[in-house]
């Protein structure tokens, strides 16, 4: 018997002993050679599967707000505090929303942090109607590498960690009983050696011939190991003087939320010595404009643009970052006899662990340097 629904707007065609379902007003195939008789073919087209194939694009017209608590759609818009629905994204990241019963944290959320969870949440809306109830990890890994292909691979991790980070959230509230994004292995394979110590040459040679925008960043994340976002962030007032050091920086970092204190190599003291100050709680990177940066992005990509530009030349080598820069950093402190615990404090990061993790290419060099010394003491 042949189950009667009502599907408007859809082209049936039968092709080389196959049928191809196409929706009228063009559009990729919703069915492609499916093998049986027209009656066969009607059935699986009231299956649900299909059926929420061919709502689609209703879906993707409907804003999360009109879905359901119980659904992936619901859960993002209160995750996102409505701003998954605000047209003007430039607006909802500069002012985000606070819905009453939104997640109350959204709003301290970096900024890159926020554009990043709403661009993977943008291209999940097609899923928005799936019941919280029916998400499991199979269905997880299918997406994410229908993403990674669709997109790439670093994107499709990024979406994962957006979900892993709503789902955490909806765990806690009984939205959901556990969070199928844990344990999820990356499409993305890393390069374990990016963002590479730079050699002794590589950063005078950028810095001949870098515009002060990108002077300023690389100097901060050298000489006082800041991250990208903080190097965006940091103010002139952060700034004091110390009777050990010289001069320090005192801040509490967006990443971990934890109050620092950091010290400056004296080599970024002179150099911050030579610009003029335009307000004493001014931000200390400024576009070549006088501008701050919009965010950590697009200084990101101003510096990497730049970078490789130089590489092309053949004036640094491959591999170098902005957070390489970083790494030369905690590499400079691990041979002047610092601990990987003391690093970690240095970097402004929470585990010793972070500070073994940037300086193991130092461990691995000291090896090899005592392996040497006792061969030679033999000769």
């Amino acid at each position: 018997m042949v189950v009667k629904v009502r599907l408007d707007g859809l082209n049936i065609v039968r092709a080389r002993g196959r049928w191809y379902v196409y929706p009228r007003k063009g559009g990729e195939a919703l069915i492609k050679g499916f093998d049986g008789t027209r009656d066969q073919l009607l059935e699986h087209m009231a299956e649900p599967n299909f059926i929420q194939v061919y709502n689609r694009p209703r879906v993707l017209r409907r804003p999360a707000a009109s879905f359901g608590a119980d659904t992936l759609g619901g859960l993002i818009h209160w995750f996102s505090n409505g701003d998954i629905d605000r047209s003007d994204r430039k607006a909802a990241l500069a002012a985000p929303g606070a819905i009453d019963s939104g997640y109350p944290k959204w709003r301290k959320l970096a900024k890159a942090t926020r554009t990043d969870y709403l661009d993977a949440f943008e291209y999940l809306r097609a899923e928005f109607d799936i019941l919280l109830a029916d998400i499991r990890q199979p269905d997880l890994y299918d997406l994410r590498d229908g993403c990674a292909n669709k997109k790439w691979p670093r994107f499709a991790d990024q979406m994962i960690a957006a979900l892993s980070s709503a789902f955490k959230q909806a765990v806690k509230r009984g939205k959901m009983e556990t969070n199928p994004c844990l344990g999820m292995d990356k499409a993305h394979q890393a390069d374990p050696n990016s963002n590479r110590e730079w050699f002794a040459d590589e950063l005078p040679a950028a810095m001949a011939r870098a515009p002060m925008e990108v002077k300023i960043a690389l100097m901060l994340a050298r000489y006082a190991g800041l991250r990208g976002q903080t190097v965006v962030d940091v103010t002139w007032k952060q700034r004091f003087a110390h009777p050990l050091t010289g001069m320090a920086i005192r801040l509490t970092t967006k990443k971990n939320n934890e109050r620092n204190f950091l010290p400056e190599l004296p080599e970024l003291q002179a150099f911050l010595a030579t610009i003029k100050v335009r307000t004493k709680d001014g931000k200390i990177a400024l576009r070549d404009n006088g501008q701050p940066w919009t965010d950590e992005k697009e200084m990101q990509t101003r510096v990497s643009h730049f970078l490789r530009d130089l590489e092309r030349e053949g004036v640094i080598g491959a591999g170098t970052t902005l957070h390489g820069l970083r790494v030369s950093y905690a590499a400079w402190w691990k041979r002047s006899g610092a601990s990987d615990g003391e690093v970690a404090d240095l970097l402004g990061d929470k585990s010793e662990a972070m500070g073994k993790h940037y300086t193991r290419h130092v461990e691995r060099e000291v090896n090899v340097i005592r392996a040497f010394e006792r061969v030679k003491d033999k000769q």
